[in-house]
């Protein structure tokens, strides 16, 4: 373990992320390139049909936005494990705002990242702890 100054304060929060709206074309596009063509994403009938308020965006969507966030905070970061927990459906259309604080230094150039993706109405969607690295 290196005696340098860490690199990560515990507290810090990474810099506010610009809003990113996600529109029925980004989901249909997403479909397409991940192969998850499931209708709860694509078809709003569907959606309705198993409880769902209209499509949905989909989940690893949501999840790929906090590398998103991490990479444009400091691009050259190594993430070695990302965990996350989704708290309720996103519906396609939303905007949505990625948050994240530093909650652990692990050693002089490793933390914990404590993330999460709220819409508009300030409802939690996603959240997650990434372990990174410079």
């Amino acid at each position: 373990m290196s005696d340098a100054p860490s690199s990560f304060t515990v507290g810090d929060r990474l810099p506010d992320s610009r809003p990113r709206h996600l529109p029925a074309s980004d989901i249909s596009a997403y479909a397409d390139a991940s192969g998850d063509r499931n209708p709860i994403h694509l078809d709003a009938s569907a959606a309705r049909g198993v409880g769902l308020p209209g499509t949905i965006v989909h989940g690893m969507l949501v999840m790929g936005q906090f590398e998103a966030t991490l990479r444009a905070w400091r691009p050259g970061l190594t993430l070695h494990t990302l965990q996350t927990r989704f708290l309720r459906p996103l519906p396609v259309g939303a905007t949505i705002h990625v948050e994240g604080r530093i909650a652990k230094v692990l050693d002089a150039r490793s933390a914990i990242v404590r993330l999460s993706v709220r819409d508009d109405e300030g409802h939690a969607i996603c959240v997650g702890d990434a372990t990174v690295s410079d």
